[in-house]
């Protein structure tokens, strides 16, 4: 499972870290699970994965948490 702050490696060599993900929610320093949307530092975002069974919804009239697919700087 990739996370916030994890290195991704591009067949050129060139590297970019994953700076935003599903969000803290009150877990000071720890990462965040990246998902498909988070982006990356160098502006790229994450389109497609092969995972395949995971989840997450979001209900109508709740929010999600306010650090969920926020970038590591501003969370």
């Amino acid at each position: 499972m990739a996370q916030t702050g994890d290195v991704v490696d591009y067949p050129d060599g060139n590297q970019a870290k994953i700076i935003t993900g599903a969000g803290q929610e009150g877990r000071s320093g720890e990462s965040s699970v990246a998902l498909v949307g988070s982006r990356l530092s160098n502006g790229d975002e994450i389109i497609d994965t092969l995972q395949g069974c995971a989840l997450i919804a979001q209900r109508d009239g709740v929010p999600m948490a306010d650090d969920f697919l926020a970038d590591m700087e501003s969370a």
